[in-house]
């Protein structure tokens, strides 16, 4: 569980970091980054989840995971298939 692992390092320190996770994910580990930079998640995840106080707001493939589609699931916001913000999103509680 790698938690905002570059928050405030530089931009070589943060690349080495990156390759490091790389690294591990190609030897088969499971990782799990929490992160609020939002293109750094979209770059590194096979999958996204997106939180909000303490909620489950969507769970998105590589493929499915855009910028604005995580900023929407985050303000509790869908998008519909034709583009359109729909109505809030159905949370479900997390337990560890």
């Amino acid at each position: 569980i790698l938690d905002e692992p570059t928050r405030g390092i530089d931009v070589r320190a943060k690349a080495e970091v990156h390759h490091i996770i790389s690294d591990l994910a190609a030897q088969g580990l499971g990782i799990i980054l929490i992160s609020s930079d939002l293109p750094e998640v979209l770059a590194m995840s096979d999958r996204v989840l997106v939180m909000r106080e303490g909620r489950q707001m969507g769970v998105f493939s590589r493929d499915e995971a855009t910028q604005e589609r995580v900023i929407m699931a985050a303000m509790g916001q869908e998008l519909s298939p034709n583009g359109h913000v729909q109505s809030s999103l159905t949370t479900q509680a997390v337990e560890l």
